[in-house]
């Protein structure tokens, strides 16, 4: 089924006249507030509208959640999803959606039940900022990395009929934060056996006896468990 995606442009507005009118329990004085801390008022909006197949986001629907920022303050009951594509959340106002943007400031997010921080983590060797989902808490976290892949518009050609653009996910990434905050990519699991080397046999001789696999996510967090004494 083709649907429809908003691309960005840079077209700049004011939402001093759209915040009277909502539909989520955040009251004005929320909403105000969080213009000021995401820097709304200089905020793009997006304009082309162009077919595509698939979806670039987390949820099939935007849907109520909490955003706690660093600062300890937050906001409550935001219509929300995640552009897992554009690695940004985007909430509704108006019946539009736009990006938070200033996402350094943010703690978590909390969505559907699930937990998102906006780390810097190591992949490959590369520093990368954006967001990462917790799937297990304790001494050591662990986190997933969604992906999606984004396929362009394709001609018709001879007998082939034209294609529209297409979003397709991928298997996420999966990370390990250690002791010293850094957060590492891990590609299997002994990989973390040795990221946790004062448990590093007794992680191996847990994944061998439970038969656990990195392409699991629940294999993943029953090792985490039990990295973490749970």
């Amino acid at each position: 089924m083709v649907r429809k995606i908003i691309l960005i442009t840079a077209i700049t507005l004011s939402f001093s006249n759209v915040i009277l009118s909502q539909i989520t329990p955040a009251t004005i004085i929320d909403y105000r507030r969080l213009q000021m801390d995401f820097d709304l008022e200089n905020s793009s909006i997006a304009k082309e509208v162009v077919d595509y197949e698939g979806t670039p986001y987390l949820l099939d629907q935007f849907t109520m959640a909490d955003i706690l920022l660093k600062a300890g303050e937050g906001y409550k009951g935001i219509p929300m999803n995640y552009n897992i594509y554009n690695d940004d959340f985007e909430f509704l106002m108006d019946s539009v959606s736009y990006a938070l943007g200033n996402n350094s400031i943010i703690n978590h997010i909390n969505i559907n039940g699930r937990k998102f921080y906006y780390l810097t983590y190591t992949y490959n060797a590369a520093e990368i900022k954006g967001y990462l989902e917790l799937v297990a808490d304790g001494k050591y976290r662990f986190f997933k990395k969604h992906r999606v892949i984004y396929t362009k518009p394709q001609p018709p050609s001879g007998y082939v009929e034209a294609q529209a653009a297409k979003f397709s996910s991928r298997s996420p990434d999966y990370f390990i934060e250690l002791i010293d905050g850094n957060i590492v990519y891990f590609n299997n699991l002994k990989d973390i056996a040795e990221m946790v080397p004062e448990q590093g046999r007794n992680i191996n001789d847990y994944i061998k006896d439970k038969k656990l696999k990195a392409r699991r996510e629940e294999d993943i967090i029953e090792l985490a468990d039990f990295i973490n004494g749970k």
